[in-house]
């Protein structure tokens, strides 16, 4: 199990006496990994794995397939029937008061939110008060190791490169009067990816003018989008090394074709801008200082620039989210909006800024997305340099 050490001095500062990992046919991929179970390892019933905050952790699966988690739990407990699963529940936590599970009061947080309703009910049921895992969380799998950071660091080197290299493809091929499109664009990213030895889960997006102002918009090539002289483009791009361990990077920035960016464009670009850095200075204020910072807090000091200029209402989305080795990892979110994310910034995790206004019915949307990383008593921005003005194609 990774980071066992971690986890327990986690559950003792938390005064917790144990983490309870339930899963049933993977519904709870959080377990899954925290265990350290192998993504190839099916199993068809309930097993459950408890940390106590001191001691070896305790093994519980259905008699079939006990033979199966020998290489994980060589002193492995079973049970075989419905009427035996509680049974064998208690034991498994004997003496334990209080335990983390991944729950979520009210599901304010559902990235946390993994086990079912009927389970929690059975558990407290035997006598345990069951508090949320979400920090623990946290320290299991969010919080990056010296290896994890220094995979990033080349991640987002790799995305600077391609950035820059999308923007000079653009430029010249609108110079010389080659055609520009929205997938001639993604697929001359993903070349320039593959070159590095880099990969991603999907690919990135480029979005002209009013496919700027959707968020999540995608090229299609039934529908490709031919870019023109004073078109506006937004490149969305993320990637990390091969290997389940390394961890993503992911940046935003955003083009104009032509001399000189619209006025109305420049400005809502500095409300943007000025949002993504007081949401780093507010973060850094606090880290610097030695206090607590919150992923909800982080989103209102972007939030209420935007609002202040006017654009509340074209803010659809959190301020950013958790970065690991998915890119949408399950540490602390930058979110007041679609969440309250009260879960600290913990030394070690990584997570993107990236505000954003969108306004269709002007035909372009702007979004800045930076990586940032937790130190011991700093935030480092990590997707360094920042973008402090439109980019001229």
């Amino acid at each position: 199990m990774r980071r066992l050490a971690e986890i327990q001095a986690a559950l003792r500062a938390e005064g917790l006496d144990g983490w309870l990992l339930y899963d049933f046919k993977e519904l709870n991929p959080i377990a899954r990994r925290v265990a350290g179970m192998p993504a190839d390892r099916f199993l068809s019933r309930r097993w459950a794995c408890y940390i106590p905050a001191q001691g070896a952790p305790r093994w519980l699966a259905h008699a079939i397939e006990t033979g199966g988690l020998r290489d994980l739990a060589p002193d492995i407990a079973s049970y075989v029937s419905w009427q035996s699963w509680p049974d064998a529940l208690r034991t498994l936590i004997r003496g334990a008061q209080r335990i983390a599970m991944e729950v979520s009061p009210g599901c304010a947080i559902p990235y946390i939110s993994r086990v079912d309703a009927g389970t929690v009910e059975l558990v407290r049921s035997l006598g345990v008060e069951i508090v949320t895992s979400a920090d623990l969380v946290q320290v299991a799998e969010a919080v990056w190791t010296v290896e994890q950071l220094a995979s990033h660091r080349r991640a987002a080197a790799a995305l600077i490169e391609v950035k820059d290299a999308t923007f000079d493809h653009v430029r010249e091929r609108l110079a010389t009067g080659l055609p520009v499109t929205e997938c001639g664009v993604q697929d001359f990213m993903k070349r320039q990816f593959a070159a590095r030895g880099m990969e991603a889960d999907h690919s990135p997006i480029v979005a002209l003018n009013e496919h700027a102002a959707d968020p999540h918009f995608g090229p299609r090539r039934d529908a490709d989008t031919p870019m023109q002289r004073g078109d506006f483009l937004l490149i969305d791009l993320w990637t990390k090394e091969p290997g389940p361990d390394n961890i993503f990077g992911d940046i935003t920035w955003v083009a104009y074709a032509g001399p000189a960016a619209p006025p109305r464009m420049t400005a809502v670009f500095e409300v943007v801008r000025e949002a993504r850095d007081a949401a780093v200075a507010f973060a850094r204020k606090r880290i610097r200082a030695g206090e607590p910072v919150y992923g909800y807090e982080v989103d209102d000091a972007a939030r209420n620039v935007i609002a202040e200029a006017g654009f509340g209402p074209y803010f659809i989305h959190r301020t950013g989210h958790s970065i690991g080795a998915s890119g949408h990892g399950n540490g602390v979110n930058i979110d007041n909006l679609e969440t309250q994310d009260r879960r600290r910034l913990l030394p070690g995790v990584g997570f993107s800024i990236e505000p954003g206004i969108y306004l269709p019915e002007e035909r372009f949307g702007v979004r800045l997305e930076i990586d940032c990383y937790v130190a011991d008593d700093d935030i480092e921005v990590t997707t360094l340099p920042l973008q402090d003005a439109i980019v001229l194609v």
